[in-house]
């Protein structure tokens, strides 16, 4: 299929693809020349996904590059890309702003095993308080895939989740919306824009500040 979803902002351009076809289908369609040297067949799926998406949104999927890090750019280009991956789903983020990342997560009640690793006591109470009406397991995946976002956009290392990324403003919900985040090393703030599906949630996290 083509791109799932497609959003273009002033921030950013986003891009959801829904992984349906085999990995010929998707090398075609990523016009690369050659299969991605990846063991894992699952590995290989999403890594062409990635590529016909950029395609789609007019990027050159040659143009990704890595860094040492394992985060990745754009040669030759001034915007900054991020990219996410889940079951049957590849998310890329390319904007304007240097801090920005994007994180999707298929939703499963398996985040509430891990809540302690990555929760503040101060997101628990308002995520307790706020009045939310989705269930608590999507409040969690929220946290989580937003401070995945802010991990993504922050050029730090070595980054604790439940002390030095907060989320705050986030209460009742809609299918889309905004909340905020802030990286607390820095003091750097973040908006952070949110998509809830039936099988996935996804943060886009940037910041208009200068470094």
């Amino acid at each position: 299929m083509a791109a799932y979803f497609l959003e273009e902002t002033n921030d950013y351009r986003l891009g959801i693809w829904k992984i349906e076809e085999d990995e010929l289908q998707l090398q075609k369609l990523s016009g690369l020349a050659e299969t991605p040297a990846l063991a894992n067949s699952v590995r290989r799926q999403e890594y062409l996904a990635v590529r016909a998406l950029t395609s789609t949104m007019g990027i050159d999927p040659t143009a990704i590059a890595y860094q040492t890090s394992g985060k990745p750019y754009l040669k030759n280009s001034n915007l900054t890309i991020s990219i996410s991956h889940t079951k049957n789903y590849a998310a890329v983020l390319l904007s304007v702003h240097e801090l920005a990342g994007v994180d999707v997560e298929y939703r499963s009640d398996r985040i509430r095993k891990i809540r302690h690793k990555f929760m503040h006591p101060d997101e628990e109470s308002n995520l307790k308080h706020s009045g939310n009406p989705m269930s608590e397991s999507v409040g969690l995946l929220l946290h989580w895939c937003a401070k995945e976002s802010l991990y993504k956009a922050v050029p730090e290392n070595a980054v604790e989740f439940a002390q030095e990324l907060r989320i705050s403003e986030l209460s009742t919900l809609q299918l889309s919306g905004t909340f905020k985040g802030c990286f607390l090393r820095t003091n750097q703030q973040f908006q952070i824009d949110y998509l809830i599906q039936s099988d996935f949630v996804l943060t886009c996290s940037f910041s208009r500040e200068s470094k």
